[in-house]
């Protein structure tokens, strides 16, 4: 049974782009050449020792929930898109912001470990945001060498503007029902405390939970 990075040395020596939604199109399109299509048998494992998905079956529901959510996030942004620039900011601007409102008293390192936002490029974000007096930095009493990042009123007001704006935007998840509402709800904080743990970060219920 091959494992993923076999198939996927396989799709770049056919010439593949490293792209995830390419990749999951050319291995449903590929079935029969790169994995065994042999169903999962009773207590058959979906995932290898290695926890990559087994058996075709397994891997092609791997790569359409891999694409779907990604299309979301895709759906998501076009919704939101427009709100973000009247506000005056960007996605990771905003991520930021709603951040410290939660972390007030987080060190550059640990802001940015909780968005997810790498250090280099969040190092730059963090320098403009700084210099359009959406955030300010606090010497950490504790620490010399390291300062608190803080949200400044301006940073609140453009948030609020984001806020207003958001209330306004189409509900992408119009089409649920109230219980697949919440069924989905629960499906997200489950897989955020899984990813979460792996980050050794706050998870979202975590975060928002009253101090």
């Amino acid at each position: 049974m091959l494992q993923m990075e076999t198939i996927w040395q396989q799709y770049l020596a056919a010439g593949g782009q490293p792209d995830a939604t390419a990749f999951g199109v050319w291995l449903i399109q590929h079935r029969p050449q790169v994995v065994s299509p042999a169903p999962l048998s009773a207590g058959s494992p979906a995932l290898d020792a290695k926890g990559y998905p087994g058996t075709y079956e397994a891997i092609e529901k791997h790569i359409r929930a891999a694409i779907l959510v990604g299309r979301l996030e895709r759906f998501l942004h076009q919704l939101t898109k427009p709100s973000m620039k009247s506000a005056g900011m960007s996605e990771d601007e905003f991520v930021v912001l709603v951040t410290l409102l939660y972390l007030p008293r987080a060190t550059k390192t640990q802001l940015l470990r909780q968005c997810l936002i790498e250090i280099p490029t969040g190092s730059e974000l963090l320098k403009r945001m700084k210099n359009a007096g959406l955030i300010s930095e606090m010497q950490n009493p504790d620490d010399g060498r390291s300062a608190f990042i803080q949200i400044t009123s301006h940073g609140r007001q453009h948030l609020l503007s984001a806020f207003e704006g958001l209330m306004q935007v189409e509900d992408a998840l119009a089409v649920l029902t109230e219980q697949e509402k919440d069924t989905l709800l629960l499906l997200l904080e489950r897989l955020d405390l899984h990813h979460s743990r792996r980050h050794e970060i706050k998870q979202v219920r975590e975060l928002m939970q009253p101090a």
